[in-house]
């Protein structure tokens, strides 16, 4: 009896198989992963807006009364800096007045610019206020006292982390007081607000 050498027919594919359909299910995985990715970030670093508030709060252990700065400070925001949670924590005195602004960056990629603003209160009385609003604001001070490189100013220094990741500090430095024919009874102060984004430590 004669073999048989001829090739063996495939057997049919079953009808509608196909991989794309099989790649479906590893594809909306990867959807759901992004997503929740995504949402752990929003979620640890949420991007808030500047508050346009002008009113005025109380800030314990201090007679003065806070307003938002942001008005003052958007002479030094730009392009999205300082971000708005840390636009949103810094406050002024109400009544106090921006005299000037400046960008002390000079190039770098780091954010570094000021403001500068005079009140009718003294030099220990904006102090204190500094120390007392930080707080409230959510700030971490790390320095007080005397200045450097700014002899009979005081400073308080503080930072907080910001909404784009980076910490950032904020230092007011409260020059002494003066007083003149034209000032009020308790003097002029001059006073520094400024804004300075800590570099990537990578």
């Amino acid at each position: 009896m004669a073999l048989d050498h001829s090739v063996p027919v495939r057997p049919p594919s079953r009808a509608g198989f196909s991989m794309r359909k099989a790649m479906i299910v590893p594809g909306i995985g990867v959807v759901i992963l992004v997503a929740f990715i995504a949402a752990g970030f929003l979620t640890s670093n949420p991007i808030q807006s500047t508050n346009p508030s002008t009113h005025s709060f109380s800030v314990p252990g201090t007679p003065l009364r806070a307003q938002p700065a942001a008005h003052d400070l958007l002479a030094i925001t730009r392009s999205g800096q300082p971000p708005g949670n840390i636009i949103n924590a810094a406050s002024v005195p109400v009544g106090a007045t921006r005299t000037s602004f400046q960008n002390n960056s000079a190039g770098a990629q780091s954010y570094d610019a000021q403001i500068t603003l005079s009140d009718d209160q003294s030099q220990t009385a904006l102090e204190n206020f500094y120390t007392k609003v930080l707080k409230k604001q959510g700030w971490q001070t790390f320095d007080t006292g005397p200045a450097d490189n700014n002899p009979g100013a005081l400073e308080v220094l503080a930072k907080k982390a910001g909404s784009d990741g980076f910490y950032w500090e904020l230092g007011a430095v409260v020059s002494a007081t003066t007083f003149g024919p034209d000032a009020p009874s308790a003097g002029k102060t001059s006073f520094t607000l400024e804004l300075f984004q800590q570099p990537d430590p990578d």
